[in-house]
């Protein structure tokens, strides 16, 4: 049996917490689910919901599908979202860990496929799935797809600057990379995931899986949508991303990931060349096979 821990930072997260909170304990599978959530002193009645949802748990009123889930909670000033994070994790007994906002969800079956992978095959201590796009009502309005990462270019800190982004709801990592990497930077407020990708690189490639993970949820005025404000960040604290102007970086997101996505693929098969890059498929959408080779080996796959 595998077990997650999970953590949520919050803070005033009423609107849309519950619908977090139920993507989480209504996973399927032999698994069993740690869900820390971290508050930072909500006035807004998410507190409320955390012990409803607790208190269901507790008092077997909610119909868990898998072999157990708990939830442990706090609510307290914090120093912002990867402060609450590092928090979460500083307790964490589970094998897989990964965040998820307190906006966004996972979807169906989630856990039990990175379970299986993770099982499998020992050898992947980070992968990434597909997160696709939901709006303010919950409505999925854009279906993800599964994108190949270089090691060395996520060390380089060329994703989510001059190339896409490594949604961080759709990617889980064994707690032992966790502990080695040293956790998120908690004096970063829009980045962290960013450098927390850039140690991990350090230690272990990143392997993306075919399957559908999650959905980051968009709503007007939300600070991810602030990518100027995000690459300031990363330019004030990173040496090497300050010699990549914004410009440069604008005009490459611009121009490349704006495009269709056959030719952006196409794009990034000429980028990317024939360098090792790291896949999981699953076959009949339940057995896990590892692939390894080149780009367009690997996008063939999927």
């Amino acid at each position: 049996m595998v077990k997650f821990s999970i953590v949520t930072p919050a803070y005033n997260s009423s609107r849309f917490i519950a619908e977090t909170i139920e993507s989480v304990i209504s996973q399927v599978g032999n698994i069993s689910i740690e869900y820390i959530i971290v508050d930072g002193g909500s006035t807004d009645g998410t507190q409320e919901i955390v012990q409803h949802y607790q208190k269901l748990l507790l008092e077997n009123s909610y119909p868990i599908q898998c072999d157990e889930v708990l939830i442990h909670w706090c609510s307290e000033n914090d120093g912002g979202m990867y402060d609450a994070i590092n928090k979460g994790f500083k307790d964490a007994t589970g094998d897989i860990y990964a965040w998820i906002n307190s906006d966004d969800i996972y979807l169906p079956g989630a856990f039990n496929t990175i379970a299986m992978v993770s099982t499998n095959y020992p050898e992947i201590s980070w992968l990434k799935g597909i997160t696709s796009y939901m709006n303010e009502n919950s409505t999925i309005y854009e279906v993800g797809c599964c994108d190949l990462y270089r090691q060395d270019w996520i060390k380089a800190g060329l994703y989510g600057t001059a190339l896409n982004f490594i949604q961080q709801d759709s990617v889980f990592w064994r707690a032992e990379l966790w502990q080695r990497s040293g956790g998120v930077d908690k004096k970063l407020s829009l980045a962290g995931d960013y450098f927390l990708w850039k140690s991990f690189a350090k230690l272990a490639p990143l392997y993306s899986l075919h399957a559908y993970m999650s959905c980051f949820r968009k709503i007007p005025h939300q600070k991810s949508t602030d990518l100027y404000a995000y690459w300031r960040e990363i330019d004030e604290s990173s040496v090497l991303a300050k010699s990549l102007s914004s410009k440069v970086r604008r005009h490459l997101l611009k121009n490349i990931g704006a495009l269709p996505r056959l030719l952006r693929s196409f794009c990034y098969r000429l980028i990317f060349g024939r360098h090792k890059h790291y896949l999981v498929t699953l076959e009949n959408g339940v057995i896990p096979h590892l692939w390894e080779g080149d780009y367009s080996a690997l996008k063939a796959q999927i």
